[in-house]
């Protein structure tokens, strides 16, 4: 089940479309989302293994303990889990479509916590998809997490985007007569 914040931000996206297949970078205003601003992220897409920070919240800084920006999300994973993140970011690219993940981050002294990610694309200016807002919502509350960074994280479960939901409707040609069940 996706968190109040994930629903919130993917119908958010949704909304932003009007009739293009992604919203552009410049349709997203911040203070349509005050209430999530601390756990939002934006990354570029340099290549498949760099989709860097251009912002990250308040919030997600703090549970790393480091300023964000500039830095591969991708070095947040190890292994499969790496390749895994990876495949799901592109995929979100080239389908034009959100995707969630799932992970369990970890504390320097192995304090643990569920983390849910929603990533949604977004078009820049010159109109390639090469951009995804994206939330990072802890699951639990991260108060006992004071001054220990999270330094790990470890994928529990990927929701790759099903391009055939966010599809723009289709409106047959000028001068076409309805279809009968269109009546």
């Amino acid at each position: 089940m996706m968190h109040a914040h994930a629903r919130t931000l993917v119908s958010y996206w949704d909304s932003r479309r009007r009739s293009d297949a992604v919203p552009a970078r410049a349709d997203i205003a911040a203070a349509d989302l005050r209430d999530l601003l601390g756990n939002l992220f934006m990354l570029q897409r340099h290549d498949s293994s760099h989709h860097v920070f251009r912002l990250a919240g308040t919030k997600l800084c703090d549970l790393h303990q480091r300023e964000l920006r500039e830095q591969n999300f991708l070095s947040f994973w190890r292994g499969y889990d790496r390749e895994h993140m990876k495949l799901l970011l592109e995929s979100v690219l080239a389908n034009a479509a959100p995707g969630r993940g799932y992970a369990t981050a970890e504390t320097i002294c192995g304090d643990k916590i569920d983390i849910e990610m929603v990533f949604t694309p977004l078009a820049s200016t010159a109109g390639s998809v090469d951009r995804i807002l994206g939330l990072y919502q802890p699951l639990q509350s991260a108060g006992r997490f004071r001054n220990r960074p999270i330094i790990r994280h470890d994928l529990t479960r990927i929701l790759p985007p099903v391009a055939k939901q966010w599809t723009i409707p289709a409106t047959p040609p000028p001068g076409l007569p309805d279809a009968a069940n269109d009546r």
